[in-house]
């Protein structure tokens, strides 16, 4: 027999031999196969359909918040119809405002002894409603009424305001209501409308459970129930709800969520239920129900409220399927042995010369011919070696190809921002100094710089993947506003700049307001909806720059001016000085005018005396409330008071109101106490300084002794005789000198013996890290020793911590003030902590330590 005949009869027999074995074994074993692929198509179908379910739950979690909004639009609106005095509320008039303000029915609750009634309704069976055992309900209604947050997971919280979620309608179980909350103190009730609402029904009758299966089930002849099961009460006695002598049961306590239950197998289905449950796995077995033999599989769903999908599959299909694929691969496997004993003989004939062609097409491959293929089918190393080569020439294919590919997205994204597409800053720099060279100022243009405001919240809250999404859909409406006109570009995180051309200044305007409304405007990603807001900085051509860097640069600058107005506006680039000197005009115009227009105030804060605990003292600081500007602080306008003069009057006046107050205090009957006051460098070199204070004491009546003068080391350390005479001068009349910041400027120790002072002040920088043995504590310790062995008072400022006090009180520090005691307080609230230091009993004044 010839080589050509064995092969082919050998190869022959082998494949047959092959694929009877493999039709033999592939029957016994393709069953439990098709058994296992059920089990687990079923356990995807119902992971699908519980992900249906929770996504029409969530758009009727929507529906009925919105209806919750409405319930307390509605009970704001009764609120402005009733009396406040329920017992003036009638029945008649809540059942003609529901009709008004379309609800089903308004009930009244008020407290009535520990029980929260309905008093009055437009509803007659809600009259005399008990609310004790409605669980979570009964402690939102007392949260209310206590003005406290309503704390409970449940239900939907507004101000004032609490909407339960939808139940059994509480005077007809028949049908799911929907109520509404509303108190907010102004009356003696609770205003609670509600609807029976066919919005929901109607949207969960469209999207919910049962239209889900419903389509499953049209779609899927397999598959012959599916059941929704709530494993807290199925196969448990019932829960029943009573109304009137009638028993329902709630919707929550059903023991099928949604679906039908027609193959029942009760005491196994029950086993299942619990076990799924408990071990979170698949629980399958097969049974014969109503003559027909099925495969019944429980999946759990965890969820807010966690239930069971049972699923129902018709065992014959399987069994179909198995004859069917049997008798396919009966027909398959003869005309594979057909087929393999045609191409055997094909190939035997072919076997004298393989090689040659072999040969032949490595030469063609070789030459560069990649795509070169040719079929040798053979089982032998002539075939190896030619599906081989195959694999190589296909290789150098795919290679050449994903090289040219990968060149090309080098150089695209080298050019283009990889998350948006759009040109990256290299690019756009490229582009905007190509406009400028081929513009030749010939036209204007603009730069604008966009940057999102408080996108790192939404990175941390909601994840990367949804900020690329969010800063896609950004580029993308951005684009649609100004391709027509100019360039996009992003240029890394979340900042994009614009380039737009041939536009004046009002049209910049309109084109960045427009960016701002519809950037303002609600993004959707991947089902959540997020708002953010812009902030533009805006550069022109050539005014502000003539080459892109520049122009980028001032842009840049302009957007930052734009976030510290607050965010979510556009500013123009301007020359920081120009905006300096506009600004510090403007507060300059203002405050000339304020004493006269009375927009000064001064505020105390104590002084402690550290060994008795009582307030020794207070120091007047002053604040500018002004009308156009709100509460400006010292640290902008003080420095302006002194460049401008305006000081002095204001000095004046700070002087003449808090020596006032301290008479004032005094004639009320509180204790002497001296008050302190800031001197400026300005006033310090007033001629006339001494004389104005001394009237100032004489118009008021104060006591000099009583009045305290705080001068800066700066100006202590000028002019050594005229400060020395002016110090002694104000001394003469009574008056106290202290060195405030004691220690933070350059003050020498004999300098200071020099000086006719009273107290040092030992600034508070020095007190804000007292540690063992730091820095801070050895230089408080020796001002202290310093001010003990010159005999000078010491009072130390910004103490905010009891370590400090007692750290302080240690050293022997006579006088302390700071946020620990008091921040400073208007005069009403100071003297309001003076009657509080007094003892209501044996009129002795208590200690400010007492209230630590």
């Amino acid at each position: 027999m010839s080589l050509k005949k064995k092969l082919s009869i050998i190869f022959s027999l082998v494949v047959t031999l092959i694929l009877l074995l493999n039709n033999v074994i592939n029957y016994y074993f393709t069953e439990n196969l098709l058994r296992t692929d059920q089990v687990k198509q079923t356990e995807i179908l119902a992971k699908v359909i519980g992900i249906s379910i929770e996504h029409s739950q969530y758009g009727a979690q929507y529906v009925e918040d919105l209806i919750g909004e409405k319930l307390r639009i509605a009970g704001i609106a009764a609120q402005y119809a009733l009396n406040p005095n329920v017992d003036k509320v009638t029945n008649e008039q809540l059942e003609e405002i529901s009709k008004k303000i379309g609800v089903s029915h308004i009930t009244l609750l008020t407290k009535v002894n520990d029980d929260i009634k309905g008093v009055k309704a437009s509803d007659p069976k809600e009259i005399g409603m008990s609310t004790k055992s409605w669980t979570y309900w009964f402690t939102a209604f007392n949260q209310l009424l206590d003005f406290r947050k309503v704390s409970i997971p449940e239900g939907q919280k507004l101000e004032n305001y609490w909407s339960g979620p939808m139940n059994t309608s509480y005077t007809d179980p028949n049908h799911v209501d929907k109520w509404g909350y509303y108190y907010d103190g102004t009356t003696d009730y609770i205003i609670s409308p509600y609807v029976r609402d066919e919005q929901i029904i109607y949207f969960k009758n469209k999207v919910g459970a049962e239209s889900i299966l419903s389509s499953f089930l049209k779609n899927n002849d397999t598959v012959l129930e599916i059941t929704g099961f709530n494993p807290r009460t199925f196969g448990q006695p019932p829960i029943y709800t009573e109304i009137d002598g009638v028993k329902h049961i709630d919707y929550v306590n059903q023991e099928i969520q949604f679906g039908k239950y027609n193959y029942i197998d009760k005491s196994r289905d029950v086993t299942s239920v619990t076990e799924s449950m408990r071990s979170g796995q698949v629980i399958s077995y097969m049974t014969t129900i109503n003559d027909k033999k099925v495969l019944k599989s429980f999946i759990p769903i965890k969820s807010d409220s966690p239930y069971v999908i049972g699923i129902v599959t018709d065992y014959h299909i399987i069994q179909n399927v198995l004859n069917m694929q049997l008798k396919n691969n009966v027909i398959i496997s003869l005309i594979v042995i057909l087929v393999v004993l045609i191409i055997s003989i094909i190939l035997a004939s072919y076997i004298v010369n393989p090689l040659s062609v072999i040969l032949k097409k490595v030469n063609e491959v070789a030459k560069g011919n990649f795509e070169a293929k040719f079929k040798v089918k053979r089982k032998d190393e002539f075939g190896l070696l030619s599906k081989q080569v195959n694999i190589m020439s296909d290789s150098l294919v795919r290679y050449t190809d994903e090289l040219k590919t990968k060149n090309a997205e080098i150089e695209y994204f080298a050019f283009n921002d990889y998350l948006t597409g759009l040109p990256n800053r290299i690019s756009f720099i490229k582009i905007l100094q190509e406009r400028i060279e081929t513009n030749n100022g010939a036209s204007s243009l603009a730069v604008i710089f966009v940057d999102l405001d408080r996108f790192k919240f939404v990175n941390d809250t909601f994840g990367h993947s949804v900020g690329d999404i969010l800063l896609q859909r950004v580029a993308s409406r951005i684009y649609k506003e100004i391709n027509a006109v100019g360039t996009v570009s992003r240029t890394g995180g979340d900042e994009f700049v614009l380039e737009i051309q041939r536009s004046t200044k009002e049209d910049i305007m309109v084109i960045a307001q427009k960016l701002l409304d519809e950037l303002s405007k609600p993004f959707d990603c991947e089902g959540n909806e997020l708002y953010i807001t812009p902030s533009l900085g805006i550069s022109l051509y050539p005014s502000d720059g003539t080459d892109a860097e520049t122009l980028v640069h001032n842009a840049d600058i302009a957007m930052y001016r734009a976030k510290e107005q607050g965010r979510n506006n556009y500013q123009f680039y301007t020359h920081e000085m120009n905006e300096r000197i506009s600004k510090r005009v403007q507060l300059e115009k203002r405050l000339r005018t304020a004493l006269e227009h009375d927009e000064f105030v001064l505020h105390y804060q104590p002084q402690i005396d550290l060994k008795t605990g009582q307030v020794s003292g207070s120091e007047a600081l002053i604040r500018w409330n002004q009308p156009d500007m709100g509460l400006v602080s010292p640290m902008e306008f003080i420095p302006i008071a002194e460049e401008t003069g305006l000081i002095v009057p204001i000095g004046e006046w700070v002087l003449r109101r808090a020596c006032e107050q301290n008479v004032l205090w005094q004639k009320a009957g509180y204790p002497q106490m001296k008050v302190s006051a800031n001197l400026s460098a300005r006033q310090f070199v007033q001629k006339n300084l001494v004389e104005n204070i001394q009237q100032i004491l004489t118009d008021t009546g104060l006591d000099p002794e009583l009045l305290e003068l705080e001068i800066t080391e700066s100006i202590a350390m000028q002019q050594e005789e005229y400060v020395v005479s002016k110090l002694n001068a104000l001394r003469g009349i009574g008056i106290k000198i202290a060195i405030d910041d004691f220690g933070t400027g350059y003050s020498s120790l004999s300098y200071i013996k020099k000086l006719p002072i009273n107290t040092l002040k030992i600034d508070k920088s020095f007190l804000t890290d007292i540690k063992n043995e730091s820095d801070e504590e050895e230089i408080t310790s020796t001002i202290i020793a310093l001010a003990k062995n010159l005999k000078l008072n010491v009072i130390a400022e910004g103490v905010e911590t009891k370590e400090q006090l007692q750290f302080l009180q240690q050293r022997r520090c006579d006088e302390a003030q700071g946020y620990l005691f008091s921040k400073p307080l208007s005069d009403k609230d100071f003297e309001a902590l003076l009657m509080k230091q007094k003892d209501p009993v044996g009129g002795l004044p208590r200690s400010v330590f007492d209230f630590l």
